[in-house]
């Protein structure tokens, strides 16, 4: 375990700001205090409470919205971090890695990782995501850089094609077409912390969210050594170079993961299985006795003294006894809850510490609940359940639909925005109007200050790029902009845009 130590994993500089120098430990753990109002007091949190968890547009309150899951998620990564210290100590193994004055942090950015784990995710979940990545898909005609395909006449707009005449500038297309065509949640949640909200948070708290590693742009296969790290978007082109400063501060290497954002996943993986279960209950999609039966027919050979004993049948056994003093719906998951956290906190503790060489190193290519123990197989049977008898339930399946469509047409509502030429489009951004394109001018409106202000900043950087490079570039962050502002809405505004847009009210 030589040459771990965990204090030079707590960087506390801000990428917007001069250097800052630390005195006591109390310094440091004030900067990371810090972090925690501002991430608190983000409107990207706030939104959390109106953007879906599984059920769109839901008006039950007692169903949980993304901020109420990632309250959860919060607590459980807490726990966890708490009991890995709490392990280290017993182990006497805190000073010699580097934790002495570390504990605070330790458990802070966790927490505040939990707490941000789903802020890039669209309105209506991954069909939002869906949706964009579609309707890009369609517009950029990827499929020839997939294939391996070079040109494609087809593709819109043409300065986007590849024609093999200038490498550099090809290269720079197929990584714009492919990064637009693959939006996704956690790479979202880098750009709101760095470039929309402007967050400033320590690296340490911005690595921690760093989920998968590779480039949305990414076209091949994951590397084998990083296949689990690298499955899904980790960052956009746009904050590549923020990701390598990034890297550079926390001495992390290239597909290499943040040692405390395996806390986080572990704690959502924990969370949601049973927050999906609870909420179809709610919903009435099965009732506990009917999730019961589910569970124990997906668990297959149950033995005397096994995990689904001790947390499944042990929930059960209470509700019932528990009918004459307390609701026993919310008995049984409360206790399941509990049973569940009791089990798989420490496992995750204990894989963590195990595997701390490759954990810390960020070199550790699977999750921490992703082995063959029975823990690894209760989570699996909760998100069986889940997958078979909730998510395509056909309330869910509708409004998921819905959901697409709503996405799908307000990007037809606002690509003629991205029809528009580069010299009358920096003529709109300039003089906030154009007599020629009326219509492109009150999209433009319509779109956040945050969102103008971040093209316009980006775009200032590419004064020294050739008039090639600038367009293809200008284009990109045109695209972005659409694509930040779509998917920062919450489910019902979306929902609601999108009626009065198309004159459906």
């Amino acid at each position: 375990m030589s040459g771990i130590d965990f204090k030079t994993k707590f960087n506390f500089q801000r990428p917007f700001s001069p250097p800052i120098e630390a005195g006591d430990e109390y310094d440091v753990i004030r900067q990371f205090e810090s972090d925690r109002g501002r991430i608190i007091n983000s409107a990207a949190i706030r939104r959390l409470q109106q953007k879906t968890q599984v059920f769109p547009l839901e008006k039950n309150a007692a169903v949980r919205s993304r901020l109420t899951h990632s309250m959860e998620v919060q607590q459980v990564g807490r726990h966890i971090a708490k009991e890995v210290l709490h392990r280290l100590r017993k182990a006497g193994r805190i000073e010699s890695l580097g934790l002495t004055e570390s504990t605070d942090p330790f458990e802070s950015v966790v927490e505040m990782a939990c707490l941000m784990h789903d802020i890039g995710n669209p309105p209506f979940g991954h069909f939002g995501e869906s949706a964009i990545n579609n309707w890009f898909a369609k517009r950029m005609d990827t499929a020839s850089i997939e294939s391996g395909g070079a040109a494609f006449e087809s593709c819109r707009p043409g300065f986007l094609c590849l024609d093999g005449q200038d490498a550099e500038l090809d290269t720079l297309r197929k990584k714009v077409r492919v990064d637009l065509c693959h939006f996704d949640g956690n790479a979202q949640a880098i750009r709101l912390v760095f470039a929309l909200l402007k967050l400033n948070l320590t690296y340490s708290q911005s690595a921690c969210i760093l989920k998968y590693t590779r480039p949305a742009y990414w076209a091949g296969k994951p590397l084998d050594e990083f296949s689990y790290l690298m499955k899904k978007p980790g960052f956009y082109l746009s904050e590549e170079p923020f990701i390598r400063r990034l890297r550079d501060e926390l001495d992390l290497g290239e597909f290499h993961r943040y040692p405390l954002t395996y806390i986080m996943e572990a704690a959502d993986d924990i969370s949601y299985c049973i927050a999906d279960l609870e909420d179809a209950v709610e919903k009435d999609i099965f009732t506990v006795e009917q999730l019961y039966q589910h569970l124990k027919r997906e668990w297959k050979d149950q033995q005397p003294g096994d995990l689904f004993e001790s947390v499944v049948d042990t929930a059960y056994q209470k509700m019932d006894r528990a009918k004459t003093f307390r609701n026993p719906v919310d008995y049984f998951f409360m206790e399941l809850r509990v049973q569940t956290v009791k089990q798989l906190v420490p496992h995750a503790a204990k894989r963590f510490i195990s595997n701390l060489s490759s954990i810390y190193s960020g070199t550790f290519n699977q999750a921490l609940l992703e082995d063959d123990s029975q823990s690894n197989r209760l989570l699996e049977i909760y998100k069986s359940v889940a997958s078979k008898h909730v998510f395509n339930h056909y309330e869910v399946e509708e409004l998921e639909l819905q959901g697409y469509r709503v996405i799908s047409g307000l990007l037809d509502i606002y690509s003629p925005l991205l029809d528009m030429p580069l010299a009358e489009f920096t003529q709109l951004v300039e003089e906030d109007t154009h007599r020629d394109y009326l219509i492109e001018t009150r999209l433009f409106h319509k779109l956040s200050s945050k969102h103008r202000l971040a093209y316009s900043e980006a775009i200032a950087k590419l004064a020294d790029a050739s008039e090639a490079q600038r367009q293809v570039s200008e284009y990109y962050f045109r695209a972005r902009m659409i694509q930040d502002y779509i998917s920062g809405m919450t489910d019902l505004y979306a929902y609601d845009e999108y009626r009065r847009l198309m004159a459906a009210e």
